[in-house]
């Protein structure tokens, strides 16, 4: 086996320093080495380490580049190649620059901070954005070119010592057989954007916002609670802004998913109503929780004839009418989308009108 001679009595082989009889064998590195890291970028694994003296080696490598590094008495370290790789190179840049130090990386897709289109607020005018990458991990598609990915993602450029490969040939095989006893991970991402906003309003409440951008997209989508995604978005009465405002019939005012009053159906009529006009434990809105009889000299004007009955209810932009005509009950509600009549079982009603 062939040795890199280092001086008349020291040199490396397969097995570390070697010195007379006295080796000192390939170990892996109990803490950081500080030297063996300076001028590579990502930094590199320290595969290997050995000390004999004065004398200091390591095997470092970021993928598949790979490479020797000699060091005497703490001068600046000589540097060998054992094998090239711009390739994981690169893919070490972007996996140091976006998962972690020593991860590599290969990428399917990638949205760029300055190739996104953001939400619109009508009215309102953004006054802060904070975008970072999103990583989504194990995605389905192509992978790019290291290089051309690395350019995409902002990685900066990789670099490591000049290592000319100079190494005996059986040498370096033997050293990069103990190189890949230690299997390399490369993950497949791709990068999205996650963006935080703020918004001020035309009342000059500031509302924020917070929303992703698929990779290897270049519109932002906030979605509704069922998925449906919105690029335009509007304040509730509350300040969140939402894709979809649903407006209560009785204060006319919107709420949105996010409300703790939102909007629902009245029990009774099914119309609209917020949770601040919902008033009884039972669900009926303001104009249901007030119907009362309408008199018999009055029953014409609701359209109930003789032998019929009719309760009427209102609120300040909703009224209710529920007539009964023989064995037929219905309901009748106006509202700001208009006049609704509606079928009502006997069940819903007996019990509180008579």
């Amino acid at each position: 086996m062939s040795r890199l001679i280092l001086d008349d009595a020291t040199g490396i082989d397969d097995g570390g320093l070697v010195r007379g009889e006295t080796v000192a064998a390939w170990q892996a590195p109990a803490g950081p080495v500080a030297w063996a890291v300076e001028d590579w970028l990502p930094e590199p694994e320290i595969v290997a380490q050995a000390r004999l003296g004065e004398w200091e080696a390591v095997l470092a490598r970021v993928g598949r580049h790979a490479q020797l590094g000699v060091r005497h008495d703490g001068d600046r370290p000589a540097w060998h190649g054992l094998s090239k790789s711009p390739d994981d190179m690169s893919r070490g840049a972007i996996g140091a620059a976006l998962l972690a130090p020593g991860r590599l990386a290969d990428v399917t897709a990638v949205t760029g901070r300055e190739s996104f289109t953001g939400i619109h607020v009508p009215g309102a005018h953004r006054v802060q954005q904070l975008v970072v990458p999103r990583i989504v991990e194990h995605p389905q598609g192509d992978e790019m070119e290291p290089a051309e990915a690395r350019f995409a993602v902002g990685a900066p450029p990789a670099q490591a010592p000049a290592a000319p490969l100079d190494l005996p040939e059986d040498l370096t095989a033997s050293l990069l057989r103990r190189l890949r006893r230690t299997p390399v991970d490369v993950v497949r991402i791709a990068v999205g954007l996650h963006v935080a906003e703020t918004w001020e309003l035309p009342d000059g409440f500031r509302a924020q916002v917070v929303y992703d951008v698929a990779p290897g997209r270049t519109q932002g989508y906030v979605l509704d609670p069922d998925g449906t995604p919105h690029s335009t978005l509007q304040p509730c009465r509350n300040h969140h802004l939402a894709g979809v405002l649903q407006w209560c019939t009785h204060c006319l005012r919107p709420t949105c998913a996010a409300c703790t009053e939102t909007v629902r159906a009245c029990a009774l009529c099914q119309g609209a109503a917020c949770g601040d006009c919902v008033v009884t434990e039972d669900g009926r809105c303001r104009a249901c929780a007030v119907l009362a009889k309408v008199g018999i000299f009055a029953r014409g004007r609701f359209g109930v004839t003789a032998g019929g009955a009719a309760w009427h209810g209102e609120s300040t932009n909703v009224q209710v009418t529920v007539r009964r005509q023989g064995t037929w009950w219905t309901l009748e509600r106006w509202d700001r989308n208009g006049r609704v009549t509606i079928p009502l079982a006997p069940e819903q009603v007996h019990s509180r009108y008579r």
